[in-house]
């Protein structure tokens, strides 16, 4: 009687093992899918429009008094942004901003942005959380001269045009378009892939 019915525990054992014992429980479950403005932006390389971030600027320098009369934005500014939120961010570009102070004088401020910054950035809603930045390969250089001659102290400061890990920022996405407002900033900056 007791080996029958060990018998019977034994094979009813192997038979669940046999059961459990199917692909479902070797697969490890497959990670969410993305939705959203993370669908949308993570995954990708990113390209500044510099162009409209010089018109920005020139607009904001205008509003507050400044006789801005050009400013222009060369060189590129990159940024990947990968599946699991790791950043990489490339800033190669100048603004170069020119004022007319007086009838005689023309003042040029050139700001030149280079280096690599990476870090992680993660989406909640609206907002990417920037964490684990490491930016330390970033300068931001700044000169002028008025008519050719160097100038020591600079009075106009230029709108932040590049972001870290100081702020959240704030997203919109559609399609290969994407916005990026540094929270404070004045400067919206346009991406695309």
């Amino acid at each position: 009687m007791f080996h029958k019915s060990g018998a019977t525990v034994v094979a009813v054992t192997a038979a669940i093992a046999l059961s459990l014992s199917g692909c479902s429980l070797l697969e490890t479950p497959g990670e969410e899918p993305l939705t959203g403005l993370a669908a949308c932006a993570l995954g990708h390389s990113w390209q500044a429009d510099l162009t409209d971030i010089a018109a920005q600027v020139l607009v904001i320098l205008q509003e507050d008094g400044v006789p801005v009369t050009a400013v222009t934005a060369e060189g590129i500014q990159s940024l990947d942004w990968t599946l699991n939120s790791r950043v990489t961010l490339v800033t190669d570009y100048v603004v170069t901003v020119t004022i007319t102070p007086a009838a005689d004088q023309v003042l040029t401020i050139v700001e030149t942005h280079s280096g690599t910054s990476t870090g992680a950035a993660f989406i909640n809603g609206e907002v990417a959380i920037p964490r684990t930045w490491d930016g330390s390969g970033v300068t931001i250089d700044t000169i002028a001269d008025n008519n050719g001659v160097p100038v020591e102290e600079i009075t106009v400061e230029i709108p932040a045009t590049s972001f870290d890990d100081a702020v959240g920022l704030e997203l919109t996405c559609s399609g290969s378009e994407m916005t990026v407002h540094p929270r404070g900033s004045q400067v919206i900056q346009k991406w695309s892939r």
